[in-house]
């Protein structure tokens, strides 16, 4: 089982990042959940070469803001 350590970066939010280790990749394009706000996944860039099964990863985030009800999502601001 692969494992995943990830360092999560919202440029111009110092504060709004963090560090999680996980099971899956995340994926460009892809919405997560970070303290309570919305991001879109902008950048995934592998640190390190693996080690052992741990991959290191660093991700750009964007933040984006509900849309609708339905659930679709917009970059915020």
């Amino acid at each position: 089982m692969l494992l995943y350590k990830v360092s999560y970066v919202v440029p111009g939010h110092p504060t709004a990042g963090g560090i999680s280790t996980q099971r899956e990749a995340p994926q460009v394009g892809e919405i997560i959940s970070l303290h309570g706000q919305h991001y879109r996944v902008v950048e995934v860039v592998p640190l390190m070469p693996p080690q052992g099964w741990v991959h290191f990863l660093h991700v750009t985030l964007e933040p984006v803001a509900p849309a609708s009800a339905n659930g679709a999502v917009q970059p915020a601001g």
